[in-house]
C-alpha cells in the first residue's frame, strides 16, 4: 500500500532552481523527488569513511605523479592538476562537487579535442 503524497511548494530563486533543476536531470530524478531524496538524506559519512577515502585517493594520487615523473610525464601530472583546479574552481562550494551532477561536468570538462571518450 503506498502512502500518498501531496503537492507542496517551496520558494527559490531562478538560480537556485535551475541548479536544482540540473542537479535532479543529472541523477535521473524528477525534481521533487530529487528535492526530498537530498533533505531526508543522512547529513554525512561517518569520519572514519570520509577519512579512509580521502586517504586512498591521496595514496593514489601520490603514487600515480610518482610514477608520471619516473617515466619523464611530469608535465602530463602539472597540466592534469591544472585541469583539475580549475574546474574545481569553477564548481566553487564543497556542496557543488558532491551533487549527483559533478562527475559529469568533470567528464564534460575534460573532454578536449584530443580526448574523444
Amino acid at each position: 500500500m503506498s502512502v500518498p503524497r501531496r503537492q507542496r511548494g517551496l520558494m527559490a530563486t531562478d538560480a537556485e532552481w535551475e541548479r536544482i533543476s540540473r542537479a535532479a536531470g543529472a541523477s535521473g530524478m524528477e525534481i521533487s523527488r530529487y528535492v526530498v531524496s537530498r533533505a531526508l538524506a543522512p547529513d554525512d559519512l561517518p569520519r572514519e569513511v570520509l577519512r579512509r577515502a580521502v586517504r586512498e585517493a591521496l595514496v593514489l594520487s601520490k603514487l600515480e605523479e610518482r610514477r608520471l615523473r619516473e617515466a619523464g610525464a611530469g608535465a602530463a601530472w602539472d597540466d592534469a592538476c591544472d585541469a583539475v583546479d580549475a574546474w574545481m574552481d569553477r564548481e566553487g562550494m564543497l556542496d557543488r562537487l558532491t551533487d549527483p551532477g559533478a562527475a559529469n561536468r568533470w567528464k564534460a570538462a575534460s573532454a578536449g579535442p584530443e580526448d574523444p571518450s
